[in-house]
C-alpha cells in the first residue's frame, strides 16, 4: 500500500497565478516516483495522467495545510492535481 504523505500541499494566489507547493522528503520521492512512471509510459509512446488528491477530496496523495502569510494573502488550498503526458501525436491533435 501507498504511504499517505505528511506534507504535499499546494496553494494558488487569489488569481490562481502564482503556485506554492509545500512538500517533505516522503512526499517529493513519491512524486518523483509517480513522475518516472509516466516518463516509463511516455518513453513507449503512451500517454498518461494522474489525479492527486487529499483525503476530503477521495485520495490521499495531497495535504491540505499552507503558511499562515499564505492564508492572510488570501491564497486558495488546491483540492485536485491532475498530470498529463502527452507524446508527440497527441500534442499536435490537442495544440499543445
Amino acid at each position: 500500500m501507498i504511504e499517505k504523505p505528511t506534507l504535499l500541499s499546494i496553494a494558488t494566489d487569489p488569481g490562481g497565478e502564482v503556485v506554492h507547493i509545500h512538500a517533505d522528503l516522503s512526499s517529493l520521492k513519491r512524486l518523483r516516483s509517480e513522475l518516472e512512471r509516466m516518463i516509463e509510459n511516455l518513453e513507449q509512446d503512451q500517454c498518461d495522467h494522474t489525479h492527486l488528491r487529499p483525503e476530503d477530496w477521495a485520495g490521499y496523495e495531497l495535504t491540505t495545510s499552507m503558511l499562515e502569510a499564505e492564508k492572510a494573502a488570501g491564497f486558495r488550498q488546491v483540492h485536485h492535481l491532475k498530470i498529463s503526458s502527452w507524446n508527440d501525436i497527441w500534442k499536435i491533435k490537442n495544440d499543445l
